[in-house]
């Protein structure tokens, strides 16, 4: 591909990526408060006046208005920019990394749906089911993509499925944590591994953190998982060759 062409392309890629991340934005407002995703136009929560067109720019509209409302003047969390960037850089990467690619498509389902369930699990402690049966789904279509044996990919649930039921059952994860993970293993056979292991170790550092700062004890693991398991859609395969090729 013509480097101009490609650098295009990836442009096209991230803006496609903030698009959607706006869109998710809309579904972690709407959906909690059983708020319709398809009718009405978006609205400040705090005058309820609707937002221009030019102001739903993603990420830009954001900084142009400098984080307030235009009629208001009341204050516009950068969350919702953040989470526009966060998922604009999430397709870019895919992009980078997998190319124009069937994994590229897989990606540009898994990723969305991972930003999701961290926003509700932040939101509510809760890992919404829904979110782990999409991926899951990605998981069977995965048997027809020709990258690993089929049965590769019900060893990576079965191999991360049964230690997150233990830690369950300690009281160290939630059921909807060993579900996700589940259903990431199905998706990523091997590769889970290190998912699952980045996800454990993100979340022990931040909860250390937590624990020192706040003296709480609680953390949500699904952000974390979620990034394990993005890593482990883009380089698990590299991941497990680095570290066999340590032990050999």
């Amino acid at each position: 591909m013509d480097s101009v062409i490609y650098a295009v392309f990836a442009v096209f890629i991230f803006i496609v990526g903030s698009t959607i991340g706006s869109f998710l934005n809309v579904l972690a407002y709407r959906i909690p408060i059983k708020e319709s995703i398809v009718k009405g136009r978006s609205h400040c929560t705090t005058c309820g006046k609707q937002i221009l067109n030019r102001d739903l720019i993603p990420i830009l509209s954001w900084i142009f208005l400098r984080g307030k409302c235009r009629f208001c003047g009341e204050k516009i969390s950068p969350r919702y920019m953040i989470v526009e960037l966060i998922c604009g850089l999430s397709y870019l990467t895919a992009f980078l990394v997998l190319g124009i690619s069937i994994k590229l498509a897989f990606a540009a389902v898994l990723f969305p749906v991972l930003i999701v369930l961290s926003l509700w699990d932040i939101d509510r402690k809760e890992i919404p089911y829904t979110c782990s049966i999409v991926i899951a789904v990605l998981g069977l279509l995965s048997f027809f993509v020709k990258d690993m044996p089929w049965y590769e990919h019900l060893i990576g649930m079965a191999v991360v499925a049964v230690p997150f039921a233990v830690l369950c059952f300690l009281g160290a994860m939630g059921g909807g944590d060993v579900q996700l993970m589940a259903a990431a293993g199905l998706l990523l056979g091997w590769s889970v591994v290190p998912a699952a292991m980045i996800g454990i170790i993100l979340g022990a550092l931040v909860g250390v953190v937590i624990k020192v700062k706040t003296k709480l004890n609680i953390i949500c693991f699904g952000p974390f998982l979620s990034v394990g398991i993005a890593c482990g859609l883009l380089w698990g395969g590299d991941i497990i060759e680095g570290y066999l090729s340590l032990v050999r």
